[in-house]
């Protein structure tokens, strides 16, 4: 029970670093951006437009996705340093080496078994985080896979399909 409880003390505090240490609605705003450079990327292999322009927007894309990339990687020099020391330091302290456990007819060692309990509890507050992320942020975005993100370019798009 100690270890279940560690895990999701663990889990909680990773998740909760995560949305302080990255800024959740830019997050969303890089994605929103990032779908729409791709699908006009896409529009303009399609309509074969000059490898120059092509080269540009290319590389405005790949600025954005690094800057996704740079905010998800924040949180990581808190959260990894911890997961470290709980692994190699904390738990065997706490727990002997022979120490199993039988889940759905799986043995797990107790590191093994910590890991599974952070990733199942991990995946659920995210999950959780997400939909409630989703219906704050429903009225500026748009979720839909390779639809234009911004509410504002959706209005756009439409003004000029209908000219």
């Amino acid at each position: 029970m100690i270890l279940v409880s560690i895990g999701i003390a663990y889990a909680l505090f990773s998740v909760f670093t995560q949305r302080r240490l990255s800024n959740v609605d830019r997050m969303y705003e890089l994605r929103a951006r990032m779908n729409k450079k791709t699908k006009e990327l896409m529009v303009m292999a399609k309509a074969s437009a000059p490898r120059d322009q092509m080269a540009a927007h290319q590389q405005e894309l790949t600025k954005v996705s690094m800057e996704s990339m740079k905010n998800q990687m924040k949180p990581m020099i808190v959260i990894l340093p911890v997961l470290i020391a709980l692994e190699y330091a904390v738990l065997p302290a706490l727990f002997p080496s022979t120490l199993t456990f039988s889940v759905l007819g799986f043995t797990l060692s107790y590191q093994m078994f910590f890991i599974v309990v952070i990733f199942i509890v991990g995946i659920v507050l995210s999950i959780s985080l997400s939909m409630y992320d989703r219906r704050r942020l429903k009225d500026k975005y748009n979720f839909g896979l390779m639809q234009p993100s911004l509410k504002e370019g959706a209005a756009e798009e439409s003004t000029q399909e209908i000219r």
